[in-house]
């Protein structure tokens, strides 16, 4: 199967957003989601970009280290608009400890003046390895 130029542009789109998770560029990931973005997150759902950006920095904020690993991405272009199907495993790292996760994005993405952007984000885990306490933020 040959890759297009939109394919292509669209699977950047979802590398980006890994690597912005990781490295904590709030600005980088803001420009992969559309204002009106959606994130469906299995146990909550952010509304749009900002819900999706203050979920982000609530979540991967608290954590020592993140890696985000995307792959097995099917992408489907109609007009101005793409549907993507990807595998991620996400490492989750705080002192002390790490969670392993494997799961499901699945997509919706809108061609703009300014790039591809993500409308809607589905995310879902599949499986899970070592201790989810790493997850939880301390109440002080």
């Amino acid at each position: 199967m040959m890759i297009n130029t939109d394919q292509a542009d669209v699977t950047a789109v979802l590398y980006r957003a890994a690597r912005a998770m990781d490295s904590r560029d709030w600005d980088l990931l803001a420009d992969c989601y559309a204002p009106d973005a959606r994130g469906d997150y299995t146990n909550a759902v952010a509304e749009d970009r900002d819900a999706i950006l203050a979920s982000a920095r609530g979540f991967l904020g608290t954590l020592d280290a993140t890696q985000h690993l995307v792959g097995n991405v099917e992408v489907t272009v109609d007009g101005d608009t793409a549907t993507t199907h990807a595998t991620f495993i996400a490492q989750h790292v705080r002192a002390g400890g790490h969670f392993l996760m494997g799961g499901n994005y699945d997509d919706t993405l809108r061609r703009t003046a300014d790039g591809w952007k993500i409308t809607n984000r589905r995310i879902r885990g599949i499986w899970a390895d070592g201790d989810p306490a790493v997850l939880t933020v301390a109440v002080s």
